[in-house]
C-alpha cells in the first residue's frame, strides 16, 4: 500500500473512531490485521491533522487538539460509561460547536433581527 492510501485509511479510520466505533470494528471494516493496529493508524491520522492543523489557521489547530482529548481515552471512558469522562466529552463536544460557530463568516443583514423569528412563528401557525 503507498503512502496515500495509508494516509488515507487512517483517516478513515479515525473518522469511524470520532463517529464511535470501536477499534475492532474500524479493523473488521478497513482490513486491518487487528484492533491494536487499527488504534495505531487513529494515532497516525490524529498526528498527521495536530501537524497540519500547526501550518493552518487556528481554529483548526484547536479543533485538532479537541479531538486529541478526545481520541487520547476520554471517548472510550464515556463509552464505558465513566461519569466524569462524560462530562468532560460534553463539555469538548459544546467547545467545538462554539469555535465552528465563531469561525463561521458573520452575515450582515439589513433585516429586522426578529424576521427570522415571525416567519417562524407564523410558519408554525400556517402547518
Amino acid at each position: 500500500m503507498n503512502r496515500k492510501d495509508r494516509l488515507e485509511r487512517n483517516q478513515k479510520a479515525l473518522e469511524l473512531h470520532l463517529g464511535g466505533a470501536t477499534y475492532q470494528q474500524i479493523a473488521d471494516l478497513l482490513g486491518f490485521a487487528s484492533k491494536s493496529t487499527a488504534h495505531g493508524a487513529v494515532q497516525e491520522a490524529l498526528t498527521a491533522r495536530a501537524e497540519a492543523a500547526d501550518t493552518a489557521d487556528p481554529v483548526a489547530v484547536e479543533l485538532a487538539r479537541l479531538d486529541a482529548m478526545l481520541v487520547g481515552g476520554l471517548w472510550s471512558k464515556a463509552r464505558r460509561g465513566d461519569v466524569q469522562a462524560i462530562d468532560r466529552v460534553l463539555k469538548i463536544s459544546e467547545r467545538r460547536l462554539a469555535i465552528q460557530a465563531l469561525a463561521r463568516p458573520a452575515v450582515v443583514e439589513d433585516a429586522d433581527p426578529l424576521d427570522e423569528l415571525r416567519a417562524r412563528r407564523d410558519g408554525k401557525r400556517a402547518g
